[in-house]
């Protein structure tokens, strides 16, 4: 699954953390990476996830 609208080549990882991100209403993300979930990631949105430990490779 993803969220991301980018030509960049993407990566697969499962999260072992949260990440939310997006305009907000309310105070509310408009996306939340969750964890044990699987997301195709942009690859530098993954290198900074994995750098992060808040996800891992599939």
């Amino acid at each position: 699954m993803s969220f991301f609208n980018t030509d960049e080549p993407t990566v697969t990882l499962r999260m072992t953390g949260y990440m939310s991100y997006g305009p907000t209403t309310n105070g509310i993300p408009s996306h939340v990476l969750q964890n044990g979930e699987t997301y195709d990631v942009p690859q530098s949105e993954a290198e900074w996830l994995l750098s992060a430990e808040l996800a891992e490779l599939v």
